[in-house]
């Protein structure tokens, strides 16, 4: 009996084993795969940004100008090299680029003709030369047709045919963009160079996973192209199919530095190049070491493992029934689930002796770890330091003895702005400015303590019924919040790259998350008053990507042409200030904006019996 007890007990804990190691080579494989979304991602709305300001500088007029004249100087059978590469023409070019080129962070740059010559570089001693006819000059065949496109990054040794000297350096990425004569026929290619080690390489190390973790491109031969190991073959390269364009290799190979990895990888056909993140194997299962104890201490000690087996099964049930179907967190009775989210779930509850309503925010066991506890902490602990009327209150924080964390907050009886619009549409005038006031007022307390809120949408502002009053706003939701008061601090989402909601993120922030100041949350307020007059949002697109992309370059309808009310031309004037692209456009503080609302309220005024009709005919969904 003892003997086919341990065979069973042996079996199942091998089979256990296996589950367990497949299971984490899923969850690998899946965060992997997620990371390398977010990295292809982030490269293509880099590259759509950059080949936007290509476009936009060769299609300014004075380019095109000055182009032109270069070219004539370049077919023309009279006229030396010197005149070509440091004649008049060729410096007011220069002079026309040069601050152009300042605006997008850019200074290197090539004016290609047709034939694949060189007739103008930032290097002088590249004038006149051609290009390798056989690596670099056909990836410029669409750029002549009218076709802006990147170019992956080049060794000047690949990319320019016999030069005499070589430019020392990292290689260069492309953005090549067709410059068009007066008739908007195709006449010579402007290439604008990005050094592979900057903006380039930054993009995909954002995506390294862990403490081994590394990210890089690769070209069609399997050369690294970004970092410090740039030139190096990539022994992932070696292991795609024939046809294949993405690919997990959980697996351990040894890689370029020797050390045994797995990857992720995928090949973008449109920039010529591939995308791959590596993370050491020792790392990647290091859950499995710990497995693999358990087992050895199961093998030698099977009545212990049963007891702890047992124990462990008791303890997840007790957890299940706590955090599932909980009905009391402390001191607080749960009484109704009101909301989730992805790290954590709100509760409906009442204080045990005090007995006065709440509701209880409590994190997700399974999401539990240090970063997210760490985040969870600095939510609540940053959000209690506020004592505005229109900010949700903090009334306590907890853990239970079971390790769960928890923190209550007030109550509201009350809908979001996204649920006001979706059951009324627009917004009037004057109830719009009512809340847009009382948003702005407690968004200046946060930001007068150094707090940037960024996560400013209608899904976490509230209109509530509270004390006897009507349309009282609360700001909900802190889990985003920065402090910029501390420069130095930690910023715990960091690691997460581009947090939020794009439609009602600021431009700057969708270039640089970590680049944020109180003016991001005032572009917030505008994309939100939108959405209040207009009853629609800002901007439609079929994807995030597509959504970002007009966000950064497309300018934002005004609210007066959108609207199917009446919108006065301050108010209208005020909200395309706060969607300027250029923060320094923006109003530079939001109590601004309250100053300015209190003065529109004066002429269109929203009472407490507009406000109390509205709510006795529509209450809230309880």
């Amino acid at each position: 009996m003892v003997l086919a007890s341990a065979a069973v007990l042996l079996g199942l804990g091998y089979w256990t084993y296996r589950a367990v190691e497949g299971s984490v080579r899923e969850l690998r494989a899946a965060s992997m795969k997620n990371l390398l979304d977010s990295e292809v991602n982030s490269l293509q709305v880099w590259v759509r940004e950059e080949i936007g300001d290509a476009e936009r500088i060769a299609r300014d007029p004075r380019v095109r100008d000055a182009v032109a004249a270069l070219l004539r100087v370049a077919l023309s059978p009279q006229r030396s090299q010197a005149e070509l590469c440091a004649g008049p023409a060729r410096a007011a070019l220069e002079v026309t680029l040069r601050p152009l080129l300042r605006e997008i962070g850019d200074a290197t740059f090539n004016l290609i003709s047709r034939g694949g010559r060189l007739i103008a570089t930032r290097f002088v001693e590249y004038c006149g030369l051609r290009l390798n006819a056989e690596r670099f000059l056909p990836l410029l065949e669409p750029v002549f047709a009218g076709e802006s496109r990147f170019l992956r990054p080049f060794n000047d040794a690949d990319r320019v045919a016999a030069p005499a000297r070589l430019r020392r350096g990292p290689p260069f990425a492309w953005i090549a963009t067709p410059v068009r004569d007066a008739g908007e026929r195709v006449i010579a290619v402007l290439s604008i160079a990005e050094p592979a080690d900057a903006v380039f390489a930054s993009i995909l190390q954002a995506a390294r996973p862990g403490e081994s973790g590394d990210a890089y491109a690769y070209d069609e031969h399997g050369a690294i192209l970004s970092g410090a190991w740039a030139g190096e073959s990539a022994p992932l390269h070696a292991r795609r199919g024939g046809g294949e364009r993405e690919g997990v290799v959980l697996d351990p190979y040894l890689n370029h530095r020797g050390v045994e990895t797995i990857g992720v990888w995928r090949w973008l056909p449109e920039y010529g190049l591939g995308v791959a993140i590596e993370i050491s194997a020792a790392e990647a299962y290091a859950p499995l070491r710990y497995l693999n104890i358990a087992f050895g201490v199961v093998f030698g000690a099977l009545v212990i493992a049963v007891a702890a087996a047992l124990a462990a099964g008791l303890s997840v049930l007790r957890l299940r029934n706590q955090v599932g179907e909980a009905r009391r967190l402390g001191a607080y009775a749960l009484e109704e689930r009101i909301g989730e989210g992805g790290m954590a779930v709100v509760y409906r509850a009442r204080h045990a002796l005090l007995k006065r309503p709440c509701a209880v925010k409590l994190l997700r066991p399974a999401r539990a770890n240090d970063e997210t506890i760490a985040r969870f902490e600095r939510e609540v602990q940053l959000a209690s330091q506020l004592a505005h009327p229109n900010t949700v209150e903090i009334f306590d924080y907890g853990r239970t003895a079971d390790g769960h964390f928890y923190y209550a907050m007030e109550y509201l009886d009350g809908i979001t702005l996204a649920e006001l619009v979706s059951r009324g549409g627009a917004v009037p005038v004057p109830r719009a400015l009512h809340v847009l006031r009382q948003l702005c007022a407690g968004l200046a307390e946060a930001h007068a303590r150094g707090l940037v809120h960024r996560d400013v949408k209608p899904e976490n502002i509230m209109v509530c019924r509270r004390g006897g009053e009507y349309d009282v706003v609360k700001i909900l939701d802190f889990g985003l919040v920065k402090s910029i008061a501390e420069p130095h601090s930690r910023d715990l989402t960091r690691t997460l790259r581009i947090l939020g909601t794009p439609l009602y993120m600021a431009p700057e922030r969708l270039r640089n998350p970590a680049d944020v100041d109180a003016r991001a949350d005032i572009y917030a307020v505008g994309a939100v008053a939108f959405f209040l007059l207009t009853g629609r949002r800002m901007f439609d697109a079929p994807d995030d990507l597509a959504l970002t992309t007009r966000v950064l370059n497309d300018e934002p309808p005004r609210v007066a042409a959108a609207a199917a009310q009446p919108v006065p031309l301050e108010l209208d004037l005020l909200v395309q200030s706060c969607l300027e692209k250029k923060r320094e456009d923006r109003p530079q503080r939001v109590t601004d904006l309250v100053e300015a609302l209190e003065a529109l309220t004066q002429e269109h005024r929203w009472t407490q019996r507009e406000a109390e009709s509205w709510w006795r005919a529509r209450p809230p969904p309880r």
